[in-house]
């Protein structure tokens, strides 16, 4: 089976590799870093189901070679050479990925590599500096050091696999060796990164190189695939003998978003490239092994058929059909097949939309869904420090909790008529942070006795919090110390800097100390803060 074009699944983990690459050039929170995780992990999973996908070709190498071994040597033995060279650079990045995480854990050179961090157990996730040198160095280009060394064994896997095929498919191949490998410098330069090496490494954190060299990984098990399965095909299999006729479906994936197609190939074991079946979808007669009405019949190219659906809504989706061929005796033999896949939208579990605990006395904005199944079939609801959620829309949830502690969000889908749990999960409860007074925008410091004086009010200020909202100033005190006299103390039963309090200033002289104290607010939660003070020095 050829690997032409990428799954559902793989450009789905592309496109979310580039999303999350693009994000971290706005320094965005650490989710994004922990996101490369989860797809650091699928490209695992990708990488292990095309390895998968070509010990079968193997084994059909193999099964060919019983058959006509004159036949199918040449194809085999340039099937072999590809898998070597795809094996020992696969080999030779998983390297490169263990010195990286060997060298941010600051771990003995010598880690056996079942001891190696797990990624997602890597402490620093987000540094930056420790991948950057070990790949680029400190050269302004970036070369010299582990990326070109890397830059340059691609370039030769890509010349040695072209060596390697038939003169009529170097071209072709060529071309996509290029689009799964490019090594070329950027044609457009952004930050100063004018080399392949900069653009592609260079200032990225640990996690990110990470992934990204997974994903060289399945570039060079795709390229594998798609060779071995190209010089398969190569093969005529029309003129082997086989004693068994089985339908088969294979899918890149049986799990696809909403507006994504899903793709499968549809054939016979055994089947013969020179003889290709018919095949018809539809609901099939199981008696009588024919299509219950009109079925829709699929193009067929070398013995497979291509069926192609795009979803609309979520959930599952059942399909099947017919497989006719025809045998020696000019007959025709059919052979029924079912096969389904899952349509969902891209989010899989919870997530806060602000940050990882819930606060006291706010709205917590809080997104749950549930992985092929339609948000009015999801169910959620919370428990522990006087919880409520309700729902705001779509996969959308507003969460209230009104003590410190701990919060368990527990979420049931209706999975065809029947209520199933899809997890619990827990939540820290905190209160809301207190704010900081201001004055003059300004914790304290020396200031002009004319900027004082313009002032109003005592401001709460929250900083560095995701939220949008308000304390209030219910009263404090302003004590003014002038050179060489007795202080004076006045007391506001507000935020405001009253009247007199001003008179008193009006008189101040440059290293004259005012020190407003004893400052109380009231948060959202109903709670009273006594903020720190704020000392200035009049110049």
């Amino acid at each position: 089976m050829a690997g032409a074009n990428l799954s559902p699944r793989q450009r789905m983990i592309g496109m979310m590799y580039l999303v999350l690459t693009a994000l971290l050039a706005l320094n965005v929170s650490k989710e994004i870093i922990n996101a490369f995780v989860t797809v650091n992990a699928s490209l695992e999973v990708t990488n292990r189901n095309f390895a998968d996908k070509n010990a079968q070709t193997y084994l059909a190498f193999e099964q060919a070679m019983t058959n006509d071994a004159a036949k199918a040597k040449p194809y085999y033995d340039r099937a072999k050479v590809a898998g070597t060279l795809s094996d020992s650079l696969i080999a030779y990045i998983e390297g490169i990925k263990d010195e990286v995480i060997i060298k941010v854990e600051k771990l003995d050179p010598n880690t056996p590599k079942d001891k190696i961090t797990a990624v997602q157990d890597i402490g620093k996730k987000d540094d930056y500096d420790t991948p950057t040198t070990y790949m680029n160095g400190s050269e302004n280009d970036g070369r010299g050091h582990k990326a070109t060394e890397l830059r340059q064994k691609l370039i030769e896997y890509k010349a040695n696999m072209l060596a390697n095929l038939a003169p009529k498919d170097t071209a072709r191949f060529r071309s996509r060796f290029e689009e799964l490998l490019n090594t070329d410098d950027p044609k457009v330069v952004i930050d100063k990164k004018r080399t392949w090496e900069m653009a592609v490494f260079y200032h990225n954190p640990t996690v990110a190189v990470i992934t990204l060299l997974t994903k060289f990984q399945s570039d060079v098990k795709i390229a594998e695939a798609e060779v071995i399965s190209h010089l398969l095909r190569d093969i005529d299999l029309g003129d082997f003998k086989f004693n068994a006729l089985q339908a088969r479906v294979i899918a890149p994936t049986s799990y696809v978003l909403l507006g994504q197609e899903y793709k499968a190939d549809v054939f016979l074991a055994a089947f013969s490239t020179t003889s290709d079946p018919e095949i018809f979808v539809g609901a099939v007669d199981t008696a009588s092994k024919s299509i219950k009405g009109e079925g829709r019949l699929l193009e067929v190219e070398g013995g497979i058929g291509r069926y192609v659906d795009r979803p609309s809504t979520e959930g599952l989706k059942k399909w099947g059909g017919i497989i006719k061929i025809k045998k020696p005796d000019n007959t025709y033999e059919s052979y029924p097949f079912t096969a389904e896949y899952i349509a969902s939208k891209p989010s899989a579990v919870v997530s806060l939309d602000k940050m990882n605990v819930l606060y006291i006395g706010v709205d917590n904005p809080v997104s749950i869904s549930v992985p092929g199944v339609a948000n009015e079939n999801v169910t959620a609801g919370i428990s522990g420090a006087g919880g409520s959620l309700s729902k705001a829309g779509g996969a959308s949830y507003v969460a209230k909790v009104a003590a410190v502690g701990e919060a368990n969000i527990s979420i049931t889908a209706n999975l065809e008529g029947k209520q199933t749990p899809m997890g619990t999960f827990k939540y820290r409860v905190k209160r809301v942070p207190d704010p900081v007074a201001m004055i003059a925008n300004t914790k304290g410091g020396n200031v002009a006795k004319n900027i004082l004086l313009a002032q109003t009010a005592v401001i709460p200020v929250m900083e560095n919090f995701d939220f949008e909202l308000f304390f209030r100033v219910t009263s404090f005190k302003m004590t003014y110390i002038p050179r060489g006299k007795d202080l004076i103390e006045m007391d506001s039963n507000n935020n405001l800097i009253t009247g007199g309090m001003k008179s008193a200033l009006s008189n101040a002289r440059p290293g004259d100390k005012v020190y407003f104290e004893y400052i109380r607010a009231v948060g959202p939660d109903g709670t009273t803060r006594q903020l720190s003070a704020v000392n200035f020095t009049i110049q």
